[in-house]
């Protein structure tokens, strides 16, 4: 295990989260490309899709954790190293989450966007 993700946990996951929300010049929006409540939407709409249980061995990342990186990815086409790096989250799952969230914001947003292929 990298020694970054050793130091993660869902505290300071959530702690990160909420500073950036706290934050009074619109970072949240600048980062996620979307306000708050727009965020809270679409979690509220995937939460049981993409939520996932802890085990014993370490603890889940969070539903909006999850959230919140997938909206990274597809808002700046970052790499998946490069969001290992802000998240503390492997490439491996970075890879695994997106397309998980993906999977889920498409299943329950299907009636309300339209995709042109």
């Amino acid at each position: 295990m990298i020694a970054m993700h050793r130091n993660r946990t869902r505290h300071s996951m959530e702690q990160q989260f909420v500073e950036l929300i706290q934050e009074p010049s619109g970072e949240f929006e600048n980062f996620h490309r979307m306000s708050l409540t727009d965020f809270n939407y679409l979690l509220s709409k995937v939460l049981p899709l993409i939520s996932k249980q802890d085990t014993h061995l370490r603890e889940a990342i969070p539903a909006k954790i999850r959230l919140a990186v997938t909206l990274r990815f597809l808002a700046t086409g970052d790499s998946f190293k490069s969001l290992h790096y802000l998240f503390k989250i492997s490439s491996q799952l970075i890879s695994k989450i997106v397309v998980d969230v993906c999977k889920a914001l498409n299943d329950v947003l299907k009636d309300e966007i339209k995709v042109d292929v």
